[in-house]
């Protein structure tokens, strides 16, 4: 169970167990009795979301992986300020999706910045660019790449645990975004991209790219 998720299942726990003794002492009555029933769903959902599952990261220098799981949902060539000519690969993450974030590379974190902004749905077309996001570039001795967590239109949470300077390791965990996000990763356009429009992708096992 990821950490991150500790508060909000205390709270649903606790209102959960409010209302279904309410509804015990009130004889069943269906005034609470489904209140109690919708709160607990909710706290099936909830523990649902924030599963962490172990995963065997298989570390390689030249890969890229997926730093979230979900669905590519844009591959475009873009001239970057850090990376320079690249290519991006976008994922949108559903509420059913696992939410933890994994490092993309191992290497050093050259900056982490958050940007405020907008909320909208995380598979608009222009919500890279406009929604809230926390962005962080990094670099190694093969490549510079950036990967940005983005809120959507229910995300309102962003959790980022690096900081400039850190040296991270392939796969490990970074934070999380709270119910439903899309993700950016940002690569040199001399990688060979490796997943396709539409294809499914699995933080920390899928490699979006390979360096030769």
């Amino acid at each position: 169970m990821a950490r991150e998720g500790y508060s909000n299942i205390a709270i649903i726990l606790g209102i959960t167990i409010i209302l279904t003794l309410i509804s015990f002492f009130s004889g069943g009555s269906l005034y609470w009795k489904i209140p109690s029933m919708v709160s607990g769903l909710l706290l099936l959902f909830t523990l649902y979301f924030f599963r962490d599952p172990e995963r065997e990261v298989k570390q390689n220098p030249n890969h890229v992986l997926s730093p979230g799981d979900g669905v590519i949902v844009e591959i475009k060539d873009v001239d970057d300020d850090y990376v320079g000519e690249a290519q991006k690969i976008t994922m949108f993450l559903s509420p059913l999706n696992v939410h933890i974030n994994r490092v993309p590379i191992s290497g050093k974190i050259t900056s982490v910045n958050y940007k405020y902004g907008a909320f909208k749905a995380a598979y608009a077309e222009d919500a890279s660019e406009v929604n809230e996001q926390s962005m962080v570039t990094m670099e190694n001795d093969l490549m510079k790449i950036k990967f940005a967590q983005i809120a959507g239109a229910l995300a309102r949470r962003i959790i980022n645990y690096l900081r400039e300077e850190d040296q991270v390791i392939q796969g490990e965990r970074y934070g999380m975004i709270k119910f439903g996000s899309r993700m950016d990763v940002t690569i040199p356009r001399t990688a060979e991209v490796l997943v396709e429009l539409k294809e499914p992708v699995r933080g920390g096992l899928t490699v979006l790219a390979k360096m030769d």
